[in-house]
């Protein structure tokens, strides 16, 4: 097909120019009533925010431009399907789950996984087996699970239906073994679904890590927005293999998603893909070599390093600059000070600053140098205050009752040093990154308050009030 071709930006550019009169919705009528102080900013946007209205298509039953659209998408990413989210990886995601697994099913997760996972497992009611990623010795970081791990809980549970990966993991790190678990996974009947939110430029090639359609993944989920030019809020969602039911997929993608999609998120999607489709050799290396000599100016600077691929066991996105900081101070302060200077990382732990960058080669590197400089020149050096590494998940992890049980208990909220024995009745998220330390139906333990006070003492801000002040929800009754 002809990537050249933008059939949705188009579409819409011919209805704008067209459209003389608006007796449709939306209420604000291509822009025209908007209020005044905002209207100069979002009026270009809102002449293109329409509707299923004469030739722009349904997303729901595509046979015009959005069918183009999505069959350009397809093409690109060489998948037997792919469709335009416009609620995120999130929608994604949920779909994946509910789409491939039915209620009761034992399904392996990797237990650092982004919490729309864990919201998946709970609306399909499956049995979820938590596998815990292996840690880098250096940097303290997850790198995802390793082959002997998944071996030992198939064998224990040769009935699971599906297998739950994330990759690359926040951080960007794309682990090696994720290859032979897909094999693996198909060897033995399971299906393998991978949330690849942070990939979707992937295509692009060394030194970008593999993605999981070449490797064979049932369904992957992309985050365009993420790292492709699309706005928040846009994603793809790809069937890559013959056991995947279609129908099902569109079935579960209409129900959970809006029935009047952003068109200008779509209209993005579109852009997004011709981006990638159209980006030669020649750009790419001046991109990366830009990124390149930002990157080394990093590692010549004082009370910092930069995470970088182990070639035994993973790679990492060259777009994903991970700072690893030997300061007295967290990550979480260290990018205050930025955020006062101006940049703006994507987020902090108490070890490490995460810096996204975009597939360009006109960022302004050279400005942000100078900020990073002058904010880590400020820092005292040494060990952090909180020097100690996160305490590790358990191996392997079941929850503590069915979804179903549990829905049926009373809820409760207990001092944190009062929880140990009880089964959590919530998520314990600090986000970023948005991965449960505590997950809801798991029994609390020691090791449990433990990953809670780690993130506490670092100064993380939680998802759930209770845990900003101490406390936790659980069940009432206890589950057996």
């Amino acid at each position: 097909m002809d990537q050249n071709r933008t059939p949705i930006f188009d579409g819409l550019l011919d209805y704008s120019q067209k459209q003389a009169y608006s007796f449709h919705v939306p209420g604000h009528k291509d822009g025209l009533i908007f209020p005044e102080k905002a209207s100069s900013i979002f009026k270009p946007i809102l002449a293109l925010d329409a509707t299923e209205v004469a030739h722009l298509d349904d997303l729901y039953h595509p046979e015009g431009i959005l069918r183009e659209g999505e069959q350009l998408l397809t093409d690109y990413y060489g998948t037997r399907a792919s469709y335009f989210l416009v609620g995120g990886s999130t929608v994604g995601n949920l779909t994946m789950v509910l789409a491939s697994c039915s209620p009761g099913d034992v399904v392996f997760v990797q237990r650092d996984s982004h919490k729309s996972i864990f919201n998946a497992l709970k609306l399909a009611d499956i049995h979820p087996v938590f596998l815990a990623p292996a840690i880098d010795e250096e940097s303290g970081l997850p790198i995802g699970i390793e082959l002997d791990s998944f071996a030992e809980s198939l064998r224990q549970f040769p009935q699971a239906k599906a297998l739950i990966l994330t990759y690359p993991n926040y951080y960007g790190i794309a682990a090696h073994s994720v290859r032979q678990l897909i094999g693996h996974a198909h060897a033995n009947g399971l299906l393998v679904l991978v949330d690849e939110a942070h990939g979707p430029h992937f295509k692009m090639g060394n030194p970008v890590p593999a993605t999981t359609l070449e490797m064979g993944a049932d369904l992957v989920v992309h985050s365009a927005h993420k790292m492709l030019p699309a706005m928040t809020m846009g994603a793809f969602l790809h069937i890559n293999s013959v056991r995947i039911s279609a129908e099902r997929v569109m079935s579960v993608r209409a129900m959970l998603q809006s029935s009047s999609p952003s068109y200008p998120i779509m209209a993005t999607l579109d852009l997004a893909r011709h981006f990638m489709a159209t980006l030669d050799s020649a750009r790419i290396s001046t991109i990366l070599s830009k990124r390149d000599a930002f990157v080394h100016s990093l590692q010549a600077t004082d009370r910092l390093r930069v995470l970088q691929d182990n070639p035994s066991r993973f790679m990492v996105d060259p777009f994903k600059v991970t700072l690893q900081l030997d300061t007295q101070e967290t990550g979480f302060e260290v990018q205050g000070k930025l955020i006062e200077l101006g940049l703006y990382p994507e987020m902090a732990d108490p070890r490490h600053v995460l810096l996204v960058l975009g597939l360009s080669d006109h960022i302004d590197y050279d400005g942000a140098l100078c900020r990073i400089k002058q904010v880590m020149s400020g820092c005292p050096a040494g060990s952090s205050v909180h020097p100690e590494r996160a305490p590790a998940f358990p191996a392997s992890e079941e929850l503590a009752d069915s979804y179903r049980n549990l829905s049926l208990m009373s809820v409760d909220e207990v001092d944190q040093n009062q929880a140990v024995g009880l089964v959590a009745a919530e998520h314990v998220i600090p986000y970023p990154p948005g991965i449960p330390v505590v997950i809801q139906g798991e029994r609390i333990t020691e090791s449990s308050l433990d990953l809670i006070h780690y993130w506490q003492r670092a100064g993380a801000v939680f998802q759930n009030d209770s845990s900003n002040q101490e406390k936790i929800k659980i069940y009432r009754a206890g589950a057996s």
